[in-house]
């Protein structure tokens, strides 16, 4: 059975897609068991990106949806680097937000972060693309959680939480409808 060839110039057009820096200073969360339906890149890819594309909304029920973090300006930021023999390499992705403040409610939500199994969000900061959103984690693996806190000095500053998230292979680009919890 061949496979099917889905490389393909990159142009003018596709290069100036999504090049400016950077992701609005706000990432969402939801937990995995709080989802009725988490959806997936369609099964029969037929144009180039569709592999990595979430086109369908996930869906929640009543009083659940996406947690919002409001994150220090100019904070969130993902990278992602090639791992593995040569071969059998793929992308290891990681993403990183620094959230102002300390307090007990800080402190326990973010604590809880580190062992729960949730799917990430993170919005570019171009608005005029105002649907599409990256998406870190699916429902068979979500992103490891990492903490830092700073409580820094009066001379240097605000308190911070840095929260960064690594995954295996799991990047997508979900345009469906994002559902905040109330």
């Amino acid at each position: 059975m061949a496979s099917l060839n889905l490389f393909k110039k990159l142009g003018k057009t596709e290069t100036d897609k999504n090049k400016d820096a950077g992701y609005k200073n706000v990432i969402l969360f939801a937990p995995v068991d709080t989802f009725t339906s988490i959806k997936t890149p369609t099964a029969t890819p037929t144009a180039l990106g569709d592999k990595v594309k979430i086109t369908t909304s996930h869906t929640f029920p009543t009083d659940e949806g996406f947690i919002s973090l409001l994150s220090k300006k100019h904070s969130v930021t993902s990278k992602g680097t090639s791992t593995g023999d040569d071969g059998a390499q793929s992308m290891e992705w990681t993403f990183e937000t620094v959230i102002l403040g300390d307090s007990a409610i800080h402190q326990e939500q973010l604590e809880a972060q580190l062992n729960n199994d949730n799917i990430w969000l993170l919005k570019d900061q171009d608005c005029i693309n105002a649907t599409e959103y990256v998406q870190f984690g699916d429902a068979c693996v979500c992103p490891t959680i990492k903490l830092e806190f700073d409580g820094k000095t009066t001379k240097e500053g605000l308190k911070e939480y840095k929260l960064t998230g690594t995954v295996k292979n799991k990047k997508f680009w979900y345009s469906g409808t994002v559902t905040e919890k109330p």
